[in-house]
């Protein structure tokens, strides 16, 4: 144990993911990564032929998947060992020799789209009216999108080879977060008067506690950690917000954001008219935390008070166990083939439950075409871990449901129609609470946490974008992101979202480096995601629970389709 938290030896395997279903142990991994290292040269075979026919093409499409789902079982056991504990120099090597194959992969196949692009209009289009291109018609209009971002081959050899050392900014942050920084957080005083190790998962934990004093202890001495790291971190996100610029400017695309949205074929429009329409309900939001103030019976609110329920004699909370039958209680409207399976997965080997020392923080849904999905978790027993239970779950079926009906190359779903699987479930696990829980104190607190959810997912993810909007905005325009203007911009923006119900005195000031702490902001334009989710997830549950069997085979058919 080291301050209070497991090493990652003392974790029972029943708590752990199975990865010995993807490689028996380590020594078969290495033996298939040395197996994979004949794929670039394999793929490197087609260049400058894809223009003979549609046989020839459709040979090259099925050999550089192919050469993709075998690549990304080695990278997907890697990177889960090395995310059991970031300071374990054996998976980290792991994890880098296999991104160094996967680059070298990628540089391999960077002909293609170009490739592609180059075969006449008229030739393409008699193509893939033809049987031979049939299984690739879907991915290939895709990419023929794309033909205005696409560069020479040449060039894209050179983004390819560019994309290692790139990764290796977030890297940087990942590793100062969840190894360096998260060894140097204090112990602070409980609600009993004992010394509680302050972890990355503990935090918000700690910061629901009824006792003001623990909170605001809580909220200062987790935030200090991160003011003193914030111009190595500063450093970092300067890196990484130039990197996405390069990006879309190399690409031809107007802005950072236009590139990111362009996969998910999203107009900027879209986000700009997100942010517009959070502005314009802040005020029933400011009423919101003016409720939360006068119920708390506070003359001055803070933002360490953000998260505490306004019921705080109610306390739920679940042993993991528990918080899989609930959530599986509450996903019955899904249909028994889903709930079975995803029962399954949770208490089978899809998750890997607790903290322990070295382990990344936060939550995340991973795998591979050829895998179970695995659901990295940091489970506390709160009402917001149970959630977080749900809310990967959607992911990892979604994933289930999509591999179960779609070959390789179609299966990968968007992003941003992930986020809605995901908000879903969380959906039904409300109305299902709501529906069952009788006690009068019980109810106010799932009612005032349901009210949260909008607070921290449309609101807050909201604020994030429109921060991250600002970040890449200041980059565009030739201006460094320094510790300075990261912390003014942000806290002005907190003061913008919530209003003047909050003190925003001293005692708030160190909200000014939260920035520091999101990972998201590293992610390139991910967050909008989770707030266009929840508007989508929110009418689906409600469709789901009012209109039965056609809106779930409406709702199936969605997961299925990739």
């Amino acid at each position: 144990m080291t301050n209070g938290v497991r090493q990652r030896q003392d974790v029972p395997q029943g708590d752990r993911w199975d990865l010995e279903a993807l490689y028996a142990d380590d020594a078969a991994w290495e033996a298939d990564y040395q197996a994979v290292q004949e794929l670039p040269e394999r793929i490197e075979a087609y260049r400058g032929r894809l223009a003979e026919s549609a046989g020839l093409l459709a040979e090259a499409l099925r050999a550089w998947f192919d050469a993709n789902r075998r690549m990304e079982k080695v990278w997907v056991y890697a990177h889960l060992h090395s995310d059991e504990d970031l300071g374990n120099s054996r998976y980290q090597g792991m994890v880098e020799r296999a991104r160094t194959t996967y680059v070298k992969l990628s540089t391999a196949g960077s002909y293609l789209c170009p490739e592609i692009l180059a075969i006449d209009d008229a030739a393409m289009a008699q193509w893939m009216a033809g049987q031979a291109l049939a299984p690739y018609r879907v991915w290939l209009e895709d990419v023929l999108r794309g033909k205005p971002h696409t560069l020479s081959p040449p060039e894209e050899r050179l983004m390819s080879m560019v994309s290692e050392p790139l990764a290796a900014i977030h890297k940087v942050f990942s590793v100062l977060k969840n190894v360096d920084l998260a060894a140097r957080l204090p112990r602070v005083e409980d609600e009993e008067g004992a010394q509680q190790q302050l972890t990355h998962a503990s935090f918000i934990k700690m910061l629901e506690s009824p006792n003001r004093t623990v909170r605001k202890a809580v909220f200062d001495a987790y935030y200090a950690e991160y003011q003193g790291n914030r111009q190595t971190i500063a450093a970092a996100l300067d890196g990484s917000v130039k990197a996405d610029v390069f990006h879309a400017r190399a690409r031809k695309f107007p802005s950072a954001l236009a590139a990111a949205l362009f996969g998910d074929n999203v107009e900027v429009s879209v986000y700009d008219s997100l942010i517009s329409a959070v502005h314009d309900a802040l005020p029933a939001f400011y009423g919101y935390i003016g409720l939360r103030k006068r119920l708390l019976g506070y003359d001055e609110l803070h933002l360490y008070d953000a998260y505490v329920s306004v019921v705080p004699e109610v306390e739920m909370r679940f042993t993991y166990d528990e918080a899989v039958d609930v959530i599986c209680e509450a996903l019955g409207p899904l249909g028994d083939d889903y709930v079975q399976a995803m029962r399954g997965g949770l208490l089978g080997g899809w998750v890997d439950r607790y903290e322990n020392v070295g382990k990344r923080s936060g939550a995340y849904s991973s795998g591979c075409y050829d895998s179970m999905p695995y659901v990295l978790l940091n489970y506390t027993g709160t009402l917001d871990a149970a959630y977080t239970v749900a809310h990967e779950a959607g992911h990892s079926m979604h994933s289930h449901y999509s591999k179960r009906a779609q070959p390789y190359h179609l299966a990968d779903y968007r992003i941003l129609v992930a986020e809605v699987a995901s908000t879903t479930n969380e959906s039904l696990l409300t109305h299902h609470l709501l529906s069952t829980v009788t006690d009068k104190a019980t109810r106010a607190y799932l009612i005032d946490r349901y009210l949260d959810s909008f607070r921290g997912t449309l609101f807050r993810q909201t604020m994030f974008a429109e921060y991250e909007k600002m970040l890449h905005e200041r980059i565009e325009a030739g201006e460094p992101l320094v510790t300075d203007w990261l912390d003014a911009t942000y806290y002005d923006l907190v003061k913008l979202y919530f209003g003047d119900q909050v003190a925003f005195d001293d005692e708030d000031a160190a909200i000014a480096y939260e920035w520091a702490r999101i990972d998201h902001f590293f992610y390139n334009y991910y967050v909008y995601k989770y707030a266009t989710g929840m508007s989508s997830a929110i009418a689906i549950a409600s469709a789901i629970l009012s209109d039965g069997e056609p809106a779930l085979r409406r709702y199936l058919r969605f997961l299925e389709g990739g």
